[in-house]
């Protein structure tokens, strides 16, 4: 909702709170304080909610050093330039395994049926933003090489956008595969739990978390849109797909069972689920990543005291004696 809608509902609410309290006879001073309590309250609460809403609306992009730099280091040492570069290579082999199915016990061989699965778009986005990060990473090091670089003059640019909007899609859309197929999609009748179903609906989003809390990408709650419009734009796909006569790679009339448009209220039903779970997933991938934040800086507070214990535990040096 934006800012100025919100408003307006507080100001409604608040309004409504005071008509309310009006409303409550003199004759009860007892319900009249429990009346004006209760709206005292309400006031506070509209008041509150305004004001962390108008500070989300206000906070600032991030700096572009926090996309080319690891959480525990304000710089790229060499070995998170490799380590960059080797969740490329990971996400590179993905693609590559899910294209030509290698580790499949079954491989169906329809490589044209590839670009209709929501894995496959999970996958492909993967790649791209492991490609930027390697980009970007490699960037910064040949950067910090000049002396007089300071990482603060570097500039939000479209790349970088691109790069933290595609991050922040993977990391949900991952989870969120992982999680959907193996609730709602997994038969076991048609699909095999061989090392390339393995791979690409479980090893995709234990690789996202992990590079989570090595990364200082920032996700912001306000940001809930940008998977909950890839998960859309989905959608609508497989309805025009499914209107084509589109088939599956088992020759059925839907890309997944639960996507079956011959049940419209059903599967409309299902996408509402689905853009919820989306949103929760993204408030719950903030939380992990607030969490990070935290434990990062428990360690470089304690880092910090370990520190100044060793400097105040240096013997003094010695005066030297003058003679006379």
């Amino acid at each position: 909702m934006p800012p100025g809608c919100e408003e307006i509902e507080i100001r409604d609410m608040l309004e409504k709170n005071d008509f309310i309290e009006q409303a409550v006879p003199k004759k009860s001073p007892k319900l009249s304080a429990i009346c004006g309590h209760r709206t005292m309250v309400s006031k506070l609460w509209c008041q509150e909610i305004g004001h962390r809403w108008r500070q989300a609306a206000k906070q600032e992009p991030p700096q572009a050093r926090v996309l080319s730099e690891p959480k525990c280091q304000s710089y790229v040492a060499i070995w998170y330039l490799y380590y960059r570069w080797i969740i490329f290579v990971v996400w590179a082999a993905f693609v590559i395994c899910s294209v030509f199915e290698f580790g499949s016990y079954k491989p169906l061989m329809q490589y044209e049926k590839w670009p209709i699965y929501l894995t496959n778009w999970d996958i492909a986005l993967g790649f791209i933003q492991a490609l930027i990060g390697g980009i970007l990473v490699s960037k910064r090091w040949r950067l910090q090489k000049i002396s007089g670089f300071d990482p603060c003059n570097l500039k939000l640019e479209s790349t970088e956008r691109l790069y933290w909007f595609l991050y922040v899609v993977t990391t949900n859309m991952a989870i969120g595969v992982t999680v959907c197929y193996w609730l709602a999609v997994y038969n076991p009748a048609i699909h095999q739990m061989d090392p390339l179903n393995i791979m690409m609906h479980v090893c995709n989003s234990v690789l996202m978390l992990i590079d989570l809390f090595v990364t200082n990408i920032p996700f912001r709650l306000r940001n809930f849109w940008w998977c909950l419009s890839i998960v859309m734009f989905y959608v609508i796909f497989s309805v025009i797909y499914y209107l084509a006569g589109g088939l599956d790679k088992y020759g059925c009339h839907y890309i997944y069972k639960i996507l079956d448009w011959k049940k419209p209220m059903r599967t409309s039903l299902v996408c509402i689920g689905g853009f919820t779970f989306v949103t929760v997933l993204h408030c719950i991938t903030c939380l992990l990543a607030n969490i990070r934040d935290r434990i990062y800086r428990k360690i470089e507070k304690i880092n910090k005291s370990v520190q100044i214990n060793m400097t105040n535990d240096k013997p003094l040096p010695e005066k030297p004696t003058e003679v006379v």
